[in-house]
Formats: C-alpha cells, sequence, structure tokens
C-alpha cells in the first residue's frame, strides 16, 4: 500500500500554461493529467541524472587510465618467436 501525498506548487503563468497544455494533450484533461505529467517528469529528470553520474564516473575511469602491460621483446624476431 501506497499513500499519495499533496504538495502545493507556485508556478509562473508561462511554466503553468506549459504544464497544462502538454497534460492536455498526452492526456486530454483527465483528472490526475497534472500530476502525470510531473510525475513522468521527474522519472525522466531521475534517470537522467543516474545517467549523468554513470557517465562522469566512466569518464574518470578512462581520465585515469589503465594499465596495459609492457613489452619486453626489443626485435621483431623475439615478438613472432621467429629465429
Amino acid at each position: 500500500m501506497f499513500f499519495l501525498g499533496n504538495i502545493t506548487v507556485s508556478l509562473e503563468k508561462k511554466d503553468e500554461d506549459v504544464l497544462r497544455s502538454i497534460a492536455e494533450i498526452r492526456y486530454k484533461n483527465k483528472k490526475g493529467s497534472l500530476a502525470k505529467v510531473i510525475a513522468e517528469s521527474l522519472e525522466f529528470l531521475s534517470r537522467e541524472s543516474s545517467r549523468q553520474k554513470a557517465m562522469a564516473r566512466q569518464f574518470k575511469w578512462l581520465d585515469s587510465g589503465f594499465e596495459m602491460g609492457k613489452i619486453t621483446a626489443a626485435k621483431r624476431e623475439e615478438i613472432y618467436d621467429r629465429r
């Protein structure tokens, strides 16, 4: 069981118009359409934030470099075991 919370938000008129317009397009102004649009936006932002964190972690890993080992052979013949 989950509980729904109530949040009061003050938006500028242009932001409110955008929100209502999206809700009308996606859900035809049905009951709860504003809440659905806001929930979808939060889900998108959460995924995007997780993606950004993962990318930052990967770039940090790349910047630290990789240990590729060392080639100890001095001549081509030694590398290919030719004599």
